[in-house]
C-alpha cells in the first residue's frame, strides 16, 4: 500500500475538518437511518489499482460489469465513474477539496484498514444499513478492517466500509529456470529457498526480483515473514505499541532478507529500482522468481506461458502460526456522509458485493472476493485457486493494512534502509520505535 507525506498531512487536515461550523449542521441523510433510494446518478471514485481501470482493462470490465446490473435493476438510475490518481498525493488532494467543499462523492472504493480509518469522521456509519440487510455481515469475510479500530466487534463497533476482495502476494517462478538449476517446486524453507539461490545463480540468472526503491518489496517479503514468527495478536499489539518494532519478532525476518541480498540473491539495483518496474526482469526472463498480487497473472501468463509456476513463500520461521497465509481485505467501499443519495450508494454496494459480483471477481481480475461461497467451478488455473485457498485460512493481516499511515510511511524508510545495507535491521527498528511517539501522535 503506497502512502505518501502529502497523504499523511492531507489526512490530519481531515481529521480536524468541520470546526464550530459543523456542529450546527444537520446530520446528513441516513448518517442516523437507512436512507430510501431514490433513482439518479451515483458519482463513484475509485483508486489504487481500480485507478487504472481504463477501457479495455480487466478492472474496468469489472467495473462495468456491476455499474451494468445496478442500472438493470434501477431503472432510471446510473453511476458516473471517476479514476482517481495512481499518485496518492493527488489523491489526498482531491479528497481533501471534495470533503472541505462539503461536495464529496455518492461512495468510493479504496484501500481498507490504515488507509480508510483516517477518513472515519467524513464516511456514513453502516450498522444501520447492514442491520437491514439480514446476512449481509456474515456472508463477507474480512470485516474487522472496515470498522471503527480495525475491529468489528460482531457488528457491535461502528462499520464504515465494506470489504471488497482478499489480498495476499503468492511466490512466482519460471518453471523451465528452476528445471535447468535442478530446483523442485514448491519450496518447503527457508533453506530450501537459499539452495535454490545459489543453484540458480550458477545457471548465470537473477534468481529473485526485487524493486525495494520504496521498501515495497521488503515490506511485501516482511509481512509475509511474520506469519512464521508472530503470534495471534501481535500485529494487534505492535500497533498498539505493546510489542516494539526492534523486537527480534520483527527484527529476525528482517535480518534474513538482508542476508538474501548480501548472498547475491535479488538484482543489483534491487535498492533502487521501482517495486512494479521491477516486475520487467522477470517477465523478460531475466529472474527466476517474483513475490506479486493476483492482479498480475493475465501478464504473467501472457510473457511466460506454460513455464509460470506459483507458490506460497517457504516458512522462515517455526512460530505458531507458520505455513498459514497473511492477508486481509485490500479495498473496500465506502460511502460519504455528504452523500445525496446514500441509500442508492447502499443499493449499488450491496449488489457489488454478493456473490455474482464474487464471481466476476474471481474470473476477470483472478482475484478472490470478500463474499463468502462463490461458485468454485469459476475458478480457472492454478494461480488463481492459489489466491483462493490462501483466503480460506489467514493467520494475520497484512501489518502494513493495519498500522496507521505516519507509521507505515517511515516503516517503509526504514526497511529500504536496512536492505540497502545503510543501517542495521536492529538499528533502523530502534529508528522507527524512537519515532513512533511523534508519529502516533500526528506529529
Amino acid at each position: 500500500m503506497r502512502r505518501t507525506l502529502a497523504l499523511v498531512l492531507s489526512l490530519a487536515l481531515l481529521a480536524g475538518c468541520g470546526g464550530d461550523d459543523d456542529q450546527d449542521k444537520e446530520p446528513a441523510a441516513g448518517a442516523a437511518a437507512v436512507a430510501t433510494p431514490t433513482p439518479g446518478t451515483l458519482d463513484l471514485w475509485v483508486g489504487g489499482n481500480f485507478a487504472g481501470a481504463t477501457p479495455g482493462t480487466p478492472y474496468r470490465e469489472w467495473l462495468d460489469a456491476q455499474v451494468e446490473r445496478f442500472k438493470q435493476g434501477n431503472s432510471g438510475s446510473d453511476v458516473k465513474l471517476t479514476l482517481l490518481s495512481t499518485d496518492n498525493e493527488q489523491v489526498a488532494a482531491k479528497l481533501q477539496a471534495a470533503f472541505q467543499a462539503r461536495k464529496p462523492p455518492d461512495m468510493m472504493l479504496f484501500y481498507s484498514g490504515g488507509y480508510t480509518t483516517p477518513y472515519e469522521a467524513q464516511l456514513l456509519p453502516l450498522n444501520e444499513y447492514f442491520d437491514a440487510t439480514p446476512g449481509l455481515f456474515d456472508s463477507l469475510s474480512g470485516m474487522d478492517l472496515s470498522c471503527k479500530d480495525l475491529d468489528c466487534k460482531g457488528g457491535e463497533n461502528p462499520i464504515i466500509a465494506v470489504p471488497q476482495d482478499f489480498g495476499t502476494y503468492g511466490l512466482f517462478y519460471n518453471k523451465a529456470m528452476f528445471k535447468k538449476a535442478g530446483v523442485e517446486a514448491p519450496l518447503e524453507s527457508w533453506d530450501d529457498l537459499l539452495a535454490a539461490c545459489n543453484a540458480l545463480k550458477g545457471t548465470g540468472v537473477t534468481p529473485i526480483t526485487f524493486g525495494d526503491r520504496d521498501g515495497y518489496s521488503t515490506d511485501n517479503w516482511i509481512t509475509l515473514m511474520f506469519g512464521s514468527t508472530f503470534e495471534e495478536g501481535d500485529a494487534a499489539r505492535v500497533n498498539a505499541g505493546e510489542l516494539p518494532y526492534a523486537d527480534p519478532k520483527v527484527v529476525g525476518p528482517l535480518q534474513q532478507l538482508v542476508e538474501l541480498r548480501e548472498a547475491g540473491c535479488v538484482n543489483e539495483d534491487a535498492s533502487t529500482r521501482e517495486n512494479f518496474d521491477a516486475n520487467a526482469d522477470f517477465t523478460s526472463k531475466k529472474s527466476a522468481m517474483v513475490l506479486m498480487y493476483p492482479a498480475v497473472i493475465p501478464d504473467f501468463k501472457d510473457k511466460l506461458g506454460k513455464d509460470l509456476g506459483i507458490m506460497p513463500l517457504p516458512p522462515s520461521g517455526d512460530g505458531p502460526l507458520a505455513g498459514r497465509s497473511v492477508g486481509n481485505a485490500f479495498y473496500n467501499w465506502v460511502i460519504a456522509k455528504g452523500s445525496d443519495n446514500p441509500g442508492l450508494a447502499w443499493e449499488f454496494i450491496k449488489l457489488a458485493s454478493d456473490k455474482e459480483a464474487g464471481g466476476q471477481l474471481l474470473s476477470i481480475l483472478g482475484t478472490p472476493p470478500a463474499v463468502k461461497g462463490v461458485d468454485t467451478s469459476l475458478i480457472e488455473d492454478e494461480f488463481v485457486q492459489f489466491f483462493v485457498d490462501a483466503a480460506a485460512d489467514p493467520a494475520m493481516p497484512v501489518l502494513d493494512s493495519v498500522i496507521p499511515v505516519p507509521v507505515a510511511l517511515t516503516f517503509y524508510k526504514q526497511l529500504q534502509q536496512a536492505f540497502a545495507g545503510k543501517a542495521s535491521p536492529q538499528e533502523a527498528m530502534e529508528e522507527l520505535d524512537k519515532q513512533l511517539p511523534s508519529l502516533q501522535a500526528g506529529g
